[in-house]
């Protein structure tokens, strides 16, 4: 089984296609999240090494900020899901490691590539 991932998306139909197409291709999901808080919740239990973060969810807390606590507490790689990239692209440089940002719509193979860098981030491949 490859990298634990969260998926956090406010748009369900989206978190269920996700989650779909990381399990065919080997990823285990352990984990779909719409708010910020409940993602921090989850991530602190299950110690993703991946998590696939929307920048605007449902609730007060927002993707970044969620991103920012996750990563804190898990360490996990975070790939920012976002209709603006260009836009936030600053924002995911703020993290250690930084994120990855993936503009939607995106295809299986922007997703496959994003999520190899992420696995090289988590084992500590730079």
């Amino acid at each position: 089984m490859g990298p634990r991932v969260l998926i956090v998306e406010d748009e369900q139909i989206i978190a269920a296609d996700l989650a779909a197409q990381l399990e065919r291709a080997g990823y285990e999901v352990i984990g779909m999240a719409i708010t910020g808080e409940e993602a921090v919740e989850i991530a602190g239990r299950m110690k993703p090494g991946i998590v696939l973060m929307d920048v605007r969810l449902a609730g007060a807390m927002g993707g970044p900020e969620a991103a920012r606590l996750i990563q804190r507490q898990s360490g996990a790689a975070i790939i920012f899901i976002t209709a603006y990239p260009g836009v936030f692209l600053r924002e995911a440089q703020q993290l250690n490691p930084p994120g990855i940002c993936l503009g939607k719509p995106f295809s299986w193979v922007q997703l496959e590539a994003a999520l190899a860098a992420a696995g090289h981030l988590i084992s500590g491949e730079r």
